[in-house]
C-alpha cells in the first residue's frame, strides 16, 4: 500500500457519514492523490464550520471532529495551502506579543465559508497571554517552533474573576493540535519556547446571535490565582495591557 493511498484511506474515513465523497467525485476532484486529498479536508473544514455556526453541531463536537479532521492532514499540505512559508517572512513579531496575519485557506464552491483563518507568529521566550473566550470556537495548529502550552476549564464566571480548572499543560510541536470553544477548554495562553514559533487558527465567532457580539476575550492572571478546594483556580480578571506585561515576554 503506497504512502498517498494510506493518506486517502484516513481523509475518506474522516468523511465517513457525510455526503462529500460523491460531490466530489462528480466534480472530478480525485483524479489525483494530493488534490484529492486537499479538496476532502477543505470540503470537511468548510462543513464542519457550517454545522457549528449554524447550530447543528455542539461545540464540543466540532472540536474533537476538526482535531480529528486536522490530525489526519500532512502538515506539509496544510503549509501549503496557507501559503505559510511566503507569509512567514513578512510577519512581524512584536517584543511582548504575537504577531499575526490572515491565511485564508482556498475556498470550497458550493459551501458557504463562516471561518476566519489566521496566521500566529511569536519570537523565542514570547506569548499569547492567558485569556478565555465567549461566542467562539477555534483550533490551532503548531507549524514551527515549539510551545508550552496551557489550557483551563472555565468553571464559573464572575464579575472580577473566572474559577478555572486547569486541563492541559504540555510541550507542543510541529503538528500539534489543539482547540477552544464555551463547553470545553475555554481559557488557554501558549509561550512560544523554541522559536520563532508559528500556529495556525481556524476560528468560528458568532454562535449565539442572541448575545449581541461576535466574540469576547476575558484576560486572566492564572499564575496569581487563589487555589480553591478540589485543584480549581479563582483567577482575577485583568485588562490586556497588564496581561501583556505579566506574560507577553518572558
Amino acid at each position: 500500500m503506497s504512502q498517498h493511498t494510506t493518506r486517502r484511506e484516513l481523509l475518506l474515513q474522516a468523511l465517513t457519514g457525510y455526503a462529500l465523497i460523491p460531490m466530489l467525485l462528480r466534480q472530478d476532484a480525485l483524479a489525483g492523490p494530493v488534490r484529492k486529498e486537499a479538496q476532502a479536508w477543505l470540503s470537511r473544514t468548510h462543513q464542519l464550520c457550517s454545522d457549528v455556526h449554524d447550530r447543528k453541531l455542539e461545540p464540543r463536537e466540532w472540536q474533537q471532529q476538526v482535531e480529528s479532521l486536522f490530525a489526519r492532514v500532512p502538515l506539509s499540505e496544510l503549509v501549503r495551502a496557507i501559503d505559510a512559508d511566503r507569509l512567514k517572512p513578512g510577519l512581524e513579531l512584536p517584543d511582548d506579543r504575537a504577531g499575526a496575519t490572515s491565511a485564508p485557506l482556498p475556498r470550497v464552491e458550493g459551501l458557504p465559508r463562516v471561518f476566519g483563518t489566521k496566521l500566529f507568529g511569536l519570537a523565542q521566550g514570547r506569548a499569547i497571554v492567558p485569556h478565555g473566550h465567549q461566542n467562539m470556537v477555534s483550533m490551532h495548529v503548531v507549524l514551527a517552533g515549539e510551545f508550552h502550552l496551557r489550557h483551563f476549564e472555565r468553571v464559573e464566571s464572575q464579575p472580577k474573576h473566572l474559577v478555572l480548572r486547569p486541563s492541559i499543560d504540555r510541550v507542543s510541536g510541529p503538528g500539534d493540535l489543539s482547540s477552544i470553544s464555551d463547553q470545553h477548554d475555554n481559557v488557554h495562553g501558549l509561550v512560544a519556547t523554541k522559536g520563532p514559533a508559528y500556529t495556525f487558527d481556524l476560528i468560528v465567532d458568532r454562535l449565539d446571535p442572541a448575545l449581541g457580539f461576535a466574540w469576547k476575550l476575558d484576560y486572566v492572571d492564572v499564575d496569581g490565582a487563589e487555589p480553591l478546594a478540589g485543584g480549581l483556580l479563582r483567577a482575577r480578571r485583568i485588562e490586556f495591557d497588564e496581561a501583556v506585561r505579566r506574560y507577553g515576554k518572558t
